[in-house]
């Protein structure tokens, strides 16, 4: 787990202090980077097998660490599926789960009608997009293929999406979406351990559209970022993306209705935990006393809970807030009194930008882009049509 203080020092970049801090940490990065480059060269080779499923694959993916908003973006593109008549299912690695941590086989979350595991079993995401999309089926395993195989036999599926897979080239896909943040897209610009990034931003070359979280009403760095990107892609369609707030809701998806500048406090275990701060003073319901941050996917004992619960209670909150993500874990062990409420958060895609006038501009025009890729590539692979 990556403490929230360094993603701080990785989103400094180009500052003299955190150079300097981060510079001893330069022959990991080397080692690192040349690791990550011969692998990519094998699998691009044929020196490393990679395996193939028996349905179109779309990865959703990102090129830093942390929270750049993927699991929203996952469940958007899952439910425009589904509106579209589609039958998709999502794998995923369960980061966090004791299923993965001890090394076990895939474990289906979801059969698309109940909620097969808990949080501590399949991680805390795929929980949460098992929660969201009753009826898209989820498997996690650290072997995604075989997470896929699994969900396959149990499950009418038309279509998998890939969550987190930009770097999975275990497993062949055939069309790659990739999301970058427009407040920090590379961080400092340097690989793991120094900096945030897994590759280089030559990698997005493999992408076959990019989606641009925007942070703010009206950022700098968009259009500038737009260009720099169009640039890099070779004309991979682009979408732009706004984070908004869909409802705050306690048990069973029940609204909780706050009346404007109720006071609250708030912690969350996110990658970017300044991300959830900003959205929290930005809700006019809301009036924030105080919020605790703590290391991305955390694990919450009784003690843990019962501190944040004491914290509530002494600023004088009227309520408790958190992320979908953390909520999932905390909901059936939260000590109260004080009620505890998820804020849900998700993606608004406009009309995507097309420098190499590889997508139109209208409506959905960017899934049936994605879903005709997808498909002939399917086709190519598969011999089929």
């Amino acid at each position: 787990m990556i403490p929230p203080w360094l993603h701080w020092i990785w989103s400094r970049p180009s500052r003299r202090a955190t150079e300097l801090l981060l510079w001893p940490l330069s022959v990991l990065e080397a080692a690192y980077g040349a690791t990550m480059d011969l692998r990519a060269r094998a699998y691009s080779r044929g020196w490393m097998r990679t395996e193939e499923l028996p349905v179109p694959v779309i990865s959703v993916g990102n090129l830093v660490v942390g929270g750049t908003g993927k699991t929203p973006l996952v469940i958007h593109l899952a439910e425009r599926l589904r509106a579209k008549g589609y039958h998709p299912g999502i794998l995923s690695r369960g980061y966090g789960g004791s299923n993965v941590k001890k090394g076990g086989h895939a474990l289906l979350v979801s059969d698309g009608e109940r909620v097969l595991a808990s949080p501590a079993q399949a991680g805390d995401e795929p929980v949460l997009m098992a929660q969201r999309l009753p009826a898209v089926p989820v498997a996690v395993g650290a072997r995604r293929v075989e997470a896929g195989r699994l969900l396959l036999k149990h499950c009418v599926v038309d279509v998998l999406l890939l969550d987190d897979g930009f770097q999975h080239l275990s497993l062949r896909r055939d069309a790659d979406v990739v999301l970058v943040d427009a407040g920090v897209p590379f961080g400092n610009g340097h690989r793991l351990p120094r900096g945030p990034l897994r590759e280089l931003p030559t990698a997005l070359e493999r992408a076959d559209l990019l989606v641009v979280r925007l942070t703010g009403d009206a950022p700098d760095s968009g259009p500038p970022l737009l260009k720099d990107l169009s640039a890099q892609t070779s004309g991979a369609p682009l979408l732009v993306a706004r984070t908004v707030v869909e409802g705050i809701h306690t048990a069973d998806s029940t609204p909780l209705e706050l009346a404007p500048g109720t006071p609250v406090t708030a912690f969350c275990g996110i990658g970017v935990p300044e991300r959830f701060r900003a959205t929290l003073e930005q809700m006019p319901e809301v009036r924030l006393l105080g919020m605790t941050a703590l290391p991305d996917h955390a694990n919450y004992t009784s003690a843990r809970l019962a501190d944040l619960a004491w914290r509530a209670g002494r600023a004088g909150a009227e309520a408790v807030l958190t992320t979908e993500k953390d909520w999932v874990k905390v909901a059936p062990v939260w000590p109260g009194p004080l009620p505890l409420a998820a804020v849900r958060i998700g993606l608004q895609l406009e009309p995507p930008v097309s420098p190499g006038g590889r997508a139109p501009r209208d409506g959905d025009a960017w899934l049936t882009f994605l879903m005709e890729t997808a498909r002939e590539r399917y086709r190519r692979r598969s011999g089929s049509g």
